[in-house]
């Protein structure tokens, strides 16, 4: 018995169309002003590694990847911190110059160099509009 073209479905299933979820992206202007979604994310970043802020305090800005991400390496100096019997010092941050554009719809990459005690870090981020708020899909201390 052979299995005739007109048995297979032709008929795309709902969840496979960008009509039943809805457009992915909104435009850069529905989100809002990136800069200071960039400003926020560096300084809390750099906290959260010095251990002086907990990550659930910026989980609404980021990705779950980026969170566990984030997680994982502020346990990590944590752990850093404990075993070398150094004691946590709040950071004196300043943030420096901040530089971003879109190379799509509803994406920001930005940089924003961040001064601490006579060293400066350069804080990458990559932010989407997710529910109509930019959320950090990638980010990189350097």
């Amino acid at each position: 018995m052979s299995v005739s073209s007109t048995s297979r479905r032709k008929v795309p299933t709902p969840f496979d169309s960008d009509e039943y979820f809805g457009a992915p992206l909104v435009t850069c202007t529905d989100l809002g002003d990136p800069i200071p979604v960039l400003a926020f994310l560096a300084q809390a970043v750099i906290e959260t590694l010095a251990g002086i802020r907990d990550v659930e305090q910026s989980a609404r800005w980021l990705t779950d990847g980026v969170y566990q991400q984030l997680k994982q390496k502020a346990l990590a100096a944590t752990r850093v911190r404990s075993q070398s019997q150094i004691r946590e010092l709040r950071p004196n941050l300043a943030i420096g110059k901040i530089s971003s554009f879109s190379p799509a719809e509803g994406v920001i990459e930005g940089v924003v160099i961040v001064h601490n005690r006579g060293r400066a870090r350069a804080v990458a981020i990559r932010l989407e509009g997710y529910n109509n708020r930019w959320r950090a899909k990638s980010l990189a201390v350097l």
